[in-house]
């Protein structure tokens, strides 16, 4: 029993190297460089101007971690490889590793973080990994578009005619509840960078006509509606509870009578002790944002009642996320004496 629970600590203590290999061999090109052939480890070496031994052992590596296989002297990608680390596949997760290559630098921090209650400051890390919002957005899309699918497909709209997307970043939701409700449409909200290429997804799916865009500070613009439903995700672990209040306040407001408010989010259980994606995620608000933070169904159910909407249920994903609803109440009129 004692050997069990020691590996259990060696686990999570070493789990930094095998992410560093995956980091180190995207940032590389080293997929990218395979593509769809093999080389040797010198013929590597020699287009990524590294060497030998290194990317040998890096090659290795990654053909143990079930990354690339080995034939003989020559290494080339796996089909797991092919579909998620290339660089123009359609399913590509280069630019969340990347971005999670960048967080890993200013994990590095987090003792700092803890001491002092502040975040890491924005220059700590490779410049060469510094985030800036077009990558950041890329990110996103590429590990949002799944989800957003399954989203779509678990929230019934087919009643809906106008949807906010606030915080929508590069259009993944909105072009999901589009294609999943065609009467639907959808207002994606974000700032000027996100919103350049949310236009660009938007373009791509042909769903000009259907999905638009606004511009703006989610706590300062006119949000427009009334709207049907209004979608808030991955958005309120960015903020403290006091910022979030708001936020739902101002979705409360623009939201027609009966309409829907979803927040979608890594939900903690009410004490807040797991599951371990949202405490770990919560961690990683707390290097990277002033207040940032990730909470419980109570919570967020609390913050919709506090506005004066009625809790209406949650929609659980296969992604350890979560969607708590919300309903504004439907107008009454009263008789007249």
């Amino acid at each position: 029993m004692n050997t069990v629970r020691s590996h259990l600590i060696d686990k999570i203590a070493q789990g930094y190297r095998a992410a560093q290999v995956l980091f180190v061999a995207v940032r590389l090109g080293l997929f990218d460089a395979l593509g769809k052939g093999s080389m040797t480890a010198v013929q590597l070496a020699k287009a990524l101007r590294a060497d030998q031994r290194a990317i040998r052992m890096l090659s290795d590596t990654l053909v143990s971690l079930g990354i690339l296989v080995k034939r003989g002297p020559a290494y080339a990608n796996s089909r797991l490889s092919e579909s998620f680390l290339l660089k123009n596949s359609p399913t590509s997760q280069q630019a969340l590793i990347i971005h999670n290559a960048a967080l890993y630098e200013r994990w590095a921090c987090l003792f700092d973080a803890v001491k002092t209650g502040t975040p890491v400051p924005s220059d700590v890390g490779d410049r060469r990994l510094r985030r800036d919002v077009l990558a950041f957005s890329r990110a996103m899309a590429a590990s949002g578009s799944i989800q957003a699918a399954e989203t779509a497909a678990k929230i019934d709209l087919r009643s809906a005619k106008r949807m906010l997307d606030i915080g929508g970043g590069p259009g993944v939701y909105a072009i999901a509840f589009a294609r999943r409700w065609p009467k639907l449409h959808v207002t994606v909200l974000d700032c000027a960078e996100a919103i350049a290429l949310a236009r660009e997804n938007i373009k791509k799916a042909n769903l000009a006509g259907q999905v638009t865009t606004l511009i703006g500070d989610a706590f300062e613009v006119d949000l427009g509606g009334p709207y049907d439903f209004i979608l808030l995700s991955n958005v309120v672990h960015q903020y403290g509870p006091e910022s979030n209040m708001r936020l739902i306040e101002r979705a409360a407001q623009a939201l027609a009578p009966g309409g829907r408010l979803a927040v979608k989010d890594f939900v903690l259980r009410n004490n807040r002790t797991g599951p371990v994606g949202a405490s770990l995620f919560g961690i990683n608000m707390l290097v990277n944002t002033p207040r940032g933070d990730c909470y419980s169904g109570k919570e967020i159910r609390d913050w919709m009642r506090s506005v004066g909407l009625r809790p209406s249920g949650t929609v659980r994903l296969r992604y350890p996320s979560v969607v708590v609803l919300g309903r504004k109440p439907q107008l009454t009129v009263e008789n007249g004496g």
